[in-house]
């Protein structure tokens, strides 16, 4: 693929702009590439594309005044010169096609008319994909700050998921306990590692997954015990609060723990003394304490699992909770190029679609097993294709329309003279005989001077022949 087929962006606009706090920016996350999941770009800019009123995007748009207009000149072979534009309408934005060779796809949709565009629509539009959002002046900068410097292993676009990792880059250098909420598969342990190493502490980072030890033991395995404890207690043995004094200790699904054993932690968060399972004495340990879990409700009973009020208003001000996959799709492109390092593998049209058009129920667990799936299947392959991707993926990609015709001249006064005659006036069928949109027809029966209705009527034509060129 050359440099012009595979897309090197040229934003003619500021990517970054101002904007009033109170007003809200409309912006184009360039999500993904063909061949790169994301721009191989060092410039944050080239994954950012603002305008504050409307945009034109295409490989050669003419250059307009920027108060006008905001220019997105994109170096894509299967870009025309002029693809697509946005425009404000009332309480929103619509784009439209602008006669694409290869057309322009909101949410999997090849589109004909103008459509109204929902905040995180996916659009596709020749080997790029990009997400449409509105943001406020204090979420583009967080965005900003993240596309600079990551937070976590891969800058991230979305300002959905960006506010959060914002508030927890800065809550990290406190001592303070947090509270990470989230689904499965969402990140949480990444975002608490993330916590630890921002937060200057000397020592390690341990976690543990309460649900994955038996109730029975979770207790032993946090606070150790001594000698003599009970039958098989032969000698002292630390506990995991003691392997994090100086640093972290990460309680992942929380809510498994028993009640019982929530109070006993929380008597630990008080005062951060611990007394070993068969000791008297207790003693200080330097250990902070995240916790995360998916759930939330508190349990009904003794015996019932959950997460204790009490408990969660002493792990932080309020609970943090990371987004799921599908409400930050813009991102799924760099944590595809993240799960895909080392690999000289691309994405082929078909598999990038269906990533970006998954629900992703998983998260982003889900997206990483998937993706090491395919690397497999796919091994002596030059791509990934949507055959290589589990199948429960197939269905969220809806096969694209035949490219159109490379070379497609305007017709002639004659020639759409015998179209009207042909079709009787019905400019609908001429449009689709000549796979262009029913505005441009129009155009062009205008001006060669003809009127549709005379075809209609008389089967001839009423205009003035040889008036117009020809």
């Amino acid at each position: 693929m050359t440099e012009e087929e595979r897309g090197e962006d040229t934003n003619t606009s500021s990517a970054w702009g101002s904007a009033r706090p109170e007003s809200r920016v409309a912006s184009l996350l360039v999500a993904g590439e063909v061949g790169h999941p994301v721009f191989p770009t060092a410039s944050p800019a080239g994954r950012l594309v603002l305008f504050g009123r409307s945009l034109l995007l295409g490989r050669r748009p003419p250059p307009l005044p920027p108060d006008e207009m905001t220019v997105w000149a994109v170096r894509d072979g299967r870009v025309s010169g002029v693809h697509l534009r946005i425009d404000p309408v009332e309480d929103g934005f619509e784009v439209s096609d602008q006669e694409s060779m290869n057309g322009t796809f909101v949410d999997g949709v090849r589109i004909e008319e103008p459509v109204r565009l929902r905040e995180g629509a996916v659009l596709f539009f020749g080997h790029q994909v990009a997400v449409f959002r509105t943001m406020s002046a204090r979420e583009l900068e967080a965005v900003r700050r993240d596309l600079a410097e990551p937070f976590g292993p891969v800058p991230l676009l979305s300002p959905v998921f960006v506010a959060v990792t914002d508030k927890l880059r800065r809550l990290a250098l406190g001592s303070g306990e947090l509270l990470l909420v989230g689904e499965t598969g969402v990140g949480k342990e990444v975002y608490a590692r993330a916590i630890h190493d921002a937060s200057g502490r000397t020592g390690k980072f341990v976690a543990v997954n309460c649900a994955a030890i038996p109730r029975e033991l979770v207790e032993t395995e946090l606070f150790g015990f001594v000698r003599g404890a009970h039958s098989e207690a032969r000698e002292n043995k630390p506990g995991l609060l003691d392997e994090a004094d100086g640093g972290t200790l990460f309680l992942d699904e929380i809510g498994e723990m028993s009640p019982e054993l929530q109070a006993k932690l929380l008597r630990f968060v008080q005062d951060r003394m611990m007394t070993p399972v068969g000791a008297t004495v207790p003693r200080k340990i330097d250990a902070r304490i995240l916790a995360a879990t998916n759930r939330f409700e508190a349990p009904a009973a003794a015996e019932d699992r959950g997460l204790r009020r009490d408990l969660v208003a002493r792990l932080g001000a309020e609970p943090m909770r990371l987004p799921s996959l599908r409400e930050h799709i813009e991102d799924v492109g760099a944590l595809a190029a993240y799960f895909l390092r080392g690999s000289d593998r691309r994405l082929t049209p078909p598999a990038l679609r269906a990533l970006h058009l998954h629900g992703w129920p998983g998260n982003v667990r889900e997206l990483e097993k998937a993706l090491q799936e395919a690397l497999v299947l796919s091994r002596g392959q030059p791509a990934i294709d949507l055959e290589h991707l589990p199948p429960r993926l197939h269905g969220a990609q809806r096969p694209p329309p035949a490219p159109l015709p490379r070379d497609r001249p305007t017709p002639t006064g004659a020639q759409l003279e015998e179209l009207l005659r042909r079709h009787k006036g019905n400019m609908t069928h001429v449009a689709r005989e000549l796979q262009r949109q029913p505005a441009l027809v129009y155009r062009w029966v205008q001006r060669f001077r003809l009127d549709p209705e005379a075809y209609r009527e008389k089967g001839g034509p009423r205009a003035a022949r040889g008036a117009g060129p020809r």
